[in-house]
């Protein structure tokens, strides 16, 4: 019975370093530095995409001066990319906005979405405008993505049908009201909807 405890300790030994390294590893890991809500923008010219799991259409990571955060866009949902436990209510409603997408057509709209926006930021120059608010205690900040030709990704993200409008809102960066920014969305909807792009090609 002692020999067998003796043989055994090196075991118990082992599972205990490595429980300790993992939980060093943990500690290791960067945690998103939080930012104080502003009142009004701040700009970033010179942000770019940082490749991470969880980027999809409307919420992605952007590098800048050294350190990643986690942006959401003012305005537009994209379905989401995957089917995961806590999310079919809400793939649900995103493919009922869409005129009632299965809940594949709906994450295959998502993933749509996910590789729209990959491409924008990864082959145009981009300008980030933010007041860091936070996004439901998330992590994540709502901001506009402004593009050279003048026209915001929300934007272009409405315009090939791959988002509906919803989420937050707020004055524009040029000034222009919610209001009239939503009105200017919907037009673009429209088009959008009798052009059959994107979730509207039913």
């Amino acid at each position: 019975m002692r020999r067998r405890r003796k043989q055994g300790w090196p075991w118990m030994l082992i599972a205990l370093l490595l429980a300790g390294f993992g939980g060093w590893h943990e500690w290791q890991q960067p945690k998103p530095e939080k930012r104080a809500a502003t009142k009004v923008f701040e700009v970033i010219f010179d942000a770019r995409l940082h490749p991470h799991r969880d980027n999809d259409g409307d919420s992605f990571h952007l590098e800048h001066g050294g350190k990643v955060h986690e942006f959401r866009l003012y305005f537009a949902d994209c379905p989401e990319k995957k089917r995961h436990p806590l999310n079919g209510d809400r793939l649900a409603e995103q493919g009922q906005y869409f005129g009632g997408l299965s809940e594949a057509a709906t994450v295959a709209l998502g993933q749509m979405g996910e590789a729209f926006t990959r491409e924008w930021l990864s082959r145009q120059r981009f300008t980030v405008c933010t007041k860091w608010h936070a996004v439901y205690g998330s992590g994540r900040y709502y901001a506009f993505i402004l593009f050279p030709d003048g026209e915001d990704l929300s934007a272009k993200l409405v315009r090939a049908g791959l988002a509906r409008i919803h989420t937050g809102g707020t004055t524009l960066p040029d000034g222009r009201e919610s209001r009239v920014y939503e009105q200017q969305l919907r037009q673009l909807e429209a088009e959008a909807r009798a052009a059959r792009r994107g979730g509207w090609h039913q």
